[in-house]
């Protein structure tokens, strides 16, 4: 299911940030959106340009590519008040490779104030000088930079508290691990929950319900629940996957086997460590490497080297192939036989998740 387009931000302004750079732009007639991130980029164009408009609904909006083999003539004209003396915001792109000549020209613009000016810059060395001649002209820096870790979650919690609507941390993780840190993908996925859905708090299950085709979410669900022993959900979930889509069960076993080993290097990082550190040694995301070390507690380490074993037999059943002991058979298996050893080892993980030490789950 393809989200739809994001809503407009709310007007309502809360503390500017690098995940809300469009916040407090109301006035401002020089801004410079400095940052990689093209999605608040665009937020922050939009914003200025609504904010002037509110002024004069006549306001024109003017594009200028700095890059572009005319673009000195074309700011400069840009620029220029027109005869009927029409309001306009001159959005200027490719601010990091402007020569001397258009900083000037910018910065003479912004003090003429007969227009209103957006330069997008995308930060980094290349061009620093330009974004620092512009701070120190007084235009007022948005922050565009890529949000990571935290900085996503606080993104979602903004997009839904815009729109007075709030979801639990399973949800907001969920979202991440099915669509990544993409901000567009996930504003537009806020804006899809909180169409479609009336009440609060969203929860994982939401998400599932209108996520299940995208990126690993079904895996993610029953991953998570073998993980936090919940044996009659493991049942539910891979089993309403499987009826779903008979060749998901590769994409299944492989999501638990990530998660085990995930929780598995999370559970024998040196204690105090820092969760970035931990994070980047097992692979996982680091808003994840807090949970994973509570899940990892309430299991036997003997208990967790076997699931792991015993899901690398199930993952082989799941394609196909047999293994017995040591060695791989050459009979094959047929897809309900292999569904069927998955839901076993995936359950049997579940069950001997507390021990007894050095126990293997019995081969079904």
């Amino acid at each position: 299911m393809t989200p739809p387009a994001a809503r407009k931000p709310s007007s309502k302004s809360s503390a500017p940030s690098s995940t809300s750079p469009e916040k407090d732009l109301a006035g401002s007639r020089a801004v410079l959106a400095l940052g990689a991130e093209d999605f608040l980029a665009e937020r922050v164009v939009a914003a200025v340009v609504a904010s002037a408009r509110v002024a004069d609904p006549s306001v024109e909006r003017r594009d200028v590519d700095l890059a572009a083999d005319d673009a000195f003539g074309a700011l400069v004209e840009a620029s220029s008040p027109n005869l009927f003396g029409d309001a306009a915001v001159i959005v200027a792109r490719s601010a990091e490779v402007a020569d001397d000549a258009m900083v000037a020209a910018l910065i003479r613009a912004a003090a003429d104030g007969e227009v209103a000016l957006v330069v997008v810059h995308p930060g980094g060395i290349k061009g620093r000088k330009v974004a620092d001649a512009l701070k120190a002209a007084g235009f007022t820096v948005a922050p565009c930079e890529k949000a990571k870790g935290r900085a996503v979650d606080d993104f979602v919690a903004r997009e839904l508290k815009a729109a007075r609507r709030v979801a639990t941390p399973e949800a907001v993780e969920a979202l991440r691990l099915a669509l990544g840190d993409d901000l567009r993908a996930l504003s537009a996925a806020c804006a899809q929950l909180v169409s479609d859905l009336a009440d609060d708090p969203i929860t994982a299950e939401s998400v599932a319900q209108y996520y299940d085709g995208v990126a690993d979410v079904p895996g993610y669900l029953v991953s998570d629940a073998v993980l936090a022993g919940r044996a009659g959900e493991v049942l539910r979930r891979s089993r309403w996957a499987l009826t779903n889509d008979p060749g998901a069960g590769p994409a299944l076993s492989a999501a638990v086997a990530a998660g085990l080993r995930g929780m598995a290097k999370v559970a024998s990082a040196p204690r105090g460590a820092a969760d970035a550190e931990v994070a980047r040694e097992a692979g996982v995301p680091p808003f994840k490497v807090r949970t994973l070390r509570e899940m990892s507690a309430r299991w036997h380490p003997a208990a967790l080297a076997a699931a792991v074993v015993s899901i690398a037999d199930a993952d082989a059943a799941v394609k196909g192939r047999d293994i017995d002991g040591p060695s791989m058979s050459q009979e094959g298996l047929d897809r309900d036989q292999g569904s069927y050893r998955l839901e076993r080892a995936l359950l049997d993980a579940v069950n001997h998740r507390s021990g007894p030490a050095g126990s293997r789950p019995p081969k079904s």
